[in-house]
C-alpha cells in the first residue's frame, strides 16, 4: 500500500472518530425518577421551614433550567455561572436564574437527597427574625425562597475532577440546580411568616404549598426549540458549524476520489512527507 493511501486512510480515522469527553452525566436530566426525586426533596423542605410559611409555593420542574444546569455542570468547576443575571443567557423567559451547586467525588455515593439536605442544613446560620446569615446559608435561601417555583437540576460525573475543590484532582461528581424566579435578595425575607397557605389566595393549599396549576404549567409558546438551540451546547449549530459539518465530510469524500484515481492514473506515484 502507497504511503499516499496510508495517510488518507489515517486522516479519514481520524476524523470520524468519536471525540473522547471528560464527563459523563451521572443521570439523565429526562430521567422521571430524577426528576421527581429533585421535585420531592426540595418541596418536602419548603413545606416544613420553621417558622412556618404562609405563602411558600409549590415547585414545578422545568427543562430550560435543566438544560442550563446540564449545560454548566459540564465544564466541572466549582463556581457559580457567570449568566445567572444576563436576559435570554440561562433561559428564554426567566431573568435572573438562582443557582445552587454541590460537588463531591465518586466515592461518596452521590445521592439527590443527600446534596440538598446539604443545602438545607445551613438554616442553623440563619436567623429568621433578623433576617441575616452568621455563616453561609445562601444555598438554604434559595430552596425555601417562597416566590421560586421552577427547578432544573442536573448531575455530572468528572472523570478529571472538579476545579476549585479539593478533590480536583480526582474523579468526581458535580451537582446543580437552577431556580426561577430567582431568590436571594438582599434585605428580603426567605418567604413570609405565618399559617401554612394563609396567603395563598384563591390558590390550592397542597401540603402546606400554594399551588396554582396555571403556573405550574409554563407557557412554553415554542421555547422547546428555542431552549435547545440557545441552552445546550451539543445540540446547536451555528452556520459556521453548520458549514463544517457538511463540508469536512464532502471534502474526505472527494480527497479520497482524487488518491484513487490519481494511484489508478499514475500507480508509480510516490509522495514525500
Amino acid at each position: 500500500m502507497s504511503n499516499s493511501v496510508h495517510i488518507l486512510r489515517v486522516i479519514v480515522l481520524l476524523h470520524f472518530a468519536p471525540h473522547t469527553q471528560s464527563t459523563e452525566p451521572f443521570y439523565d436530566i429526562t430521567d422521571p425518577a430524577f426528576i421527581k426525586e429533585c421535585i420531592e426533596e426540595h418541596n418536602r423542605h419548603r413545606a416544613n421551614v420553621k417558622p412556618s410559611a404562609s405563602n411558600m409555593r409549590y415547585m414545578t420542574w422545568d427543562e430550560g433550567l435543566a438544560i442550563s444546569a446540564r449545560a454548566w455542570a459540564r465544564k466541572c468547576v466549582f463556581k457559580h455561572n457567570p449568566n445567572l443575571q444576563q436576559p435570554g443567557k440561562m433561559h428564554p423567559i426567566f431573568t435572573p436564574v438562582g443557582e445552587n451547586i454541590w460537588a463531591g467525588t465518586p466515592y461518596t455515593k452521590f445521592k439527590v437527597q443527600s446534596a440538598i439536605q446539604l443545602w438545607v442544613d445551613e438554616d442553623k446560620y440563619y436567623n429568621y427574625d433578623s433576617n441575616n446569615c452568621s455563616y453561609v446559608c445562601g444555598h438554604y435561601t434559595q430552596v425555601v425562597w417562597a416566590d421560586t417555583y421552577k427547578v432544573g437540576c442536573a448531575a455530572q460525573a468528572c472523570q478529571n475532577g472538579v476545579a476549585e475543590t479539593k478533590f480536583s484532582t480526582v474523579p468526581g461528581i458535580i451537582f446543580v440546580c437552577n431556580y426561577a424566579t430567582a431568590g436571594n435578595y438582599a434585605g428580603v425575607s426567605p418567604y413570609k411568616r405565618g399559617k401554612s397557605c394563609s396567603s395563598c389566595s384563591t390558590e390550592m393549599c397542597e401540603n402546606n404549598l400554594c399551588r396554582n396549576s396555571t403556573r405550574d404549567i409554563l407557557k412554553k409558546n415554542s421555547t422547546q426549540d428555542i431552549l435547545r438551540s440557545n441552552l445546550d451546547p451539543k445540540l446547536s449549530c451555528g452556520s459556521f458549524c453548520t458549514s463544517l459539518l457538511v463540508i469536512r465530510p464532502v471534502s474526505i469524500v472527494f480527497i479520497f476520489i482524487s488518491v484513487f484515481c490519481l494511484q489508478q492514473y499514475y500507480p508509480n506515484l510516490f509522495i514525500y512527507e
